[in-house]
């Protein structure tokens, strides 16, 4: 047991550790909380609403209720690319946004009609950064189509997996002295997200009525 004067000792040492002080350091330790433990790397990026991201990836799990490390790994992804799908699409906005505060050509600005000068300096930003916009474009598709293997590949997994659940619980009810797992292990095989709630009282056989 530690001391009185460990103690103290202790209390002070930790008054001297006040993080990171160097830029480097900071933005590392700001990043450090805006990982998640699959993959390690950064999701959410500094200035982005994290209860939001938690929030978007509780609604997921909770809506998917995945069972096993595959389904697991591909919820989070179908929430890691819709993420960075949004980015994309903020920033391809937030692009076009900047023509309306930067220098714009007279005749755009002489415009006296405010919805009109508005939408042509729209047009212009997006003239002017056309190449920029094109390669977020790609960068858009990209997610897009990853996003659809991911959806397709976790409904087929899904979809096996309620297959193997749904023959096992025929050649019960079929077949029940061919199969009877004891409780516990018929409630493993039909996990709750599905709906399955049973018990092997329900494939025994009911002695006949006198």
């Amino acid at each position: 047991m530690a001391s009185t004067a460990q103690i103290l000792a202790n209390q002070q040492n930790s008054q001297l550790s006040t993080g990171p002080s160097t830029p480097e350091g900071k933005l590392t330790s700001s990043l450090n909380s805006l990982k998640h433990g699959l993959t390690g790397q950064t999701v959410v990026l500094p200035g982005e609403d994290t209860k939001a991201y938690n929030a978007f990836h509780a609604r997921l799990f909770a809506d998917f209720a995945p069972d096993g490390s595959q389904e697991e790994l591909l919820v989070q992804t179908l929430c890691d690319v819709q993420w960075h799908l949004e980015r994309a699409h903020a920033i391809e906005a937030n692009l076009i946004a900047l023509a309306h505060f930067e220098e714009i050509p007279a005749n755009l600005a002489a415009i006296e009609n405010a919805d009109q000068r508005n939408a042509l300096i729209t047009a212009y930003g997006y003239e002017k950064r056309e190449m920029k916009l094109r390669n977020l474009q790609r960068e858009q598709g990209r997610l897009q189509r990853a996003l659809f293997r991911a959806l397709q590949d976790l409904n087929a997994a899904q979809d096996s997996r309620r297959a193997l659940v749904q023959t096992a619980f025929i050649k019960m009810t079929e077949h029940p002295e061919q199969a009877e797992p004891s409780e516990t292990e018929y409630s493993e095989l039909i996990p709750a997200p599905i709906g399955f709630v049973s018990s092997t009282e329900q494939f025994t056989e009911t002695p006949p009525i006198d």
